[in-house]
């Protein structure tokens, strides 16, 4: 087979199954990432392969690109609500120039190109289950309308090129995806939960919310569907059923043998169900997903095991303001075993929860109105929630603002 696909945002965890996917088919395989999100362990492995070639660059900047492909698949998109929030200009740069960017790659070599949007595009939806006709209750203004309008602008995009310049456009819109492969410290659900199992602590449901969960095979068999097939999209790609993310935690703590799960009221849009009606994928690609989600959890779980960093051995104790003691009247010592700050905090947050809006955001950042040091030095200085303890240490904790 002469098949040469480019996959934009290769290096992620999607990207890293697509090619690994695509390699077993028999092509040649390009990864254009900028490696921002981190270095996944799957990538060293692709690069191993004599048909893979890894380009670090980033995709918002034109790319200097002079190789014929038969394929186009455009991934690249930050993720995560931390960094959506904190980064909305660059959230929606990747979905307009970096857009811009592929589509005129596919343009030059008139490959077909499969562009992933989102299942955000539907907002906060009113209809259940979301078909691909319904357009969506989208706020454009709030504080992650950065994501969901960058893959709107994605999705015009993609079919004012198919109209004017007849470029082979197909676009999907996948929903929550899980699997092997995430990153660790990667905040959302599946992983954030099976990371927290595993460290035998809280899992917090905020409110009744419900997702459709894909898991990473069936996926990515989708996606190379579509690139096979001429259809234009959109089309959902997702689990049928939802499942609500108390039942989700539930199953994952039975699964790791290690946990506890906690339910508490919903900040804004925790609450909301996002299943897609998946009859066009069915129809259109002959596609539904296959694994059970508690296949799924398990593989998932059982990769992350495997996975997990050795055990350290050093102490963490808070000194913390004096105000601060009296909201946990009876606590012994705050101190706990952790090999990063960031452990420590949520350690710290989820056994004492009055304390969690003092130290860190609901998308698990550390909060700009308090400051943590590691002897002399602010951690925001070195790196952060990254920061790692390998010796018995001491973080002091002191309110930048009055009223801390």
């Amino acid at each position: 087979m002469n098949e040469h696909v480019l996959v934009t945002g290769g290096a992620g965890f999607i990207g890293t199954h697509l090619c690994s996917a695509l390699l077993k088919r028999g092509a040649r395989v390009t990864a254009v990432d900028s490696l921002t999100a981190g270095r996944l362990p799957a990538l060293d492995d692709l690069q191993k392969h004599p048909r893979f070639t890894l380009i670090e660059h980033d995709i918002t900047q034109p790319l200097d690109w002079s190789e014929p492909v038969t394929g186009v698949m455009h991934l690249a998109s930050p993720i995560g609500p931390a960094h959506v929030r904190n980064h909305p200009v660059r959230t929606l740069q990747a979905g307009s120039s970096g857009t811009v960017n592929a589509l005129e790659i596919a343009r030059r070599y008139r490959a077909r190109i499969v562009l992933a949007s989102s299942a955000e595009v539907y907002g906060e939806p009113a209809v259940q289950p979301q078909p691909e006709t319904y357009w969506g209750n989208v706020d454009p203004t709030g504080p992650m309308s950065g994501y969901a309008e960058a893959k709107r602008f994605l999705e015009a995009m993609a079919f004012a090129y198919r109209r004017e310049y007849g470029v082979n456009t197909g676009i999907i819109r996948p929903f929550n995806v899980y699997g092997p492969g995430m990153l660790r410290g990667d905040r959302r659900v599946v992983a954030a939960f099976v990371e927290a199992a595993l460290a035998d602590g809280e899992l917090t449901v905020q409110g009744n919310g419900v997702r459709s969960l894909c898991y990473i095979d069936d996926f990515v068999g989708a996606l190379i569907t579509m690139l096979d097939s001429d259809a234009p999209g959109p089309i959902n790609l997702g689990a049928a059923s939802g499942t609500s993310i108390a039942d989700l935690a539930e199953l994952v703590v039975e699964t790791a043998g290690s946990g506890t799960v906690t339910v508490v009221p919903a900040r804004h849009a925790e609450g909301t169900t996002r299943c897609p009606d998946i009859t066009t994928a069915r129809t259109v690609l002959g596609w539904a997903p296959t694994t059970s989600l508690a296949d799924g959890i398990r593989a998932t779980v059982e990769a992350m095991r495997a996975t997990a960093p050795p055990a350290r051995g050093a102490t963490v104790e808070f000194d913390v303001p004096t105000a601060w003691l009296t909201l946990v009247p009876g606590a012994a010592k705050l101190r706990c075993e952790a090999a990063t700050v960031g452990d420590a905090l949520r350690w710290l947050t989820e056994t004492h929860r009055v304390l969690a809006p003092r130290l860190l955001s609901p998308e698990g950042e550390l909060v700009p109105w308090t400051n943590v040091f590691l002897g002399d030095t602010n951690v925001r200085d070195i790196d952060g929630l990254e920061t790692a303890l390998s010796d018995d240490v001491t973080l002091t904790v002191l309110p930048a603002m009055a009223g801390g």
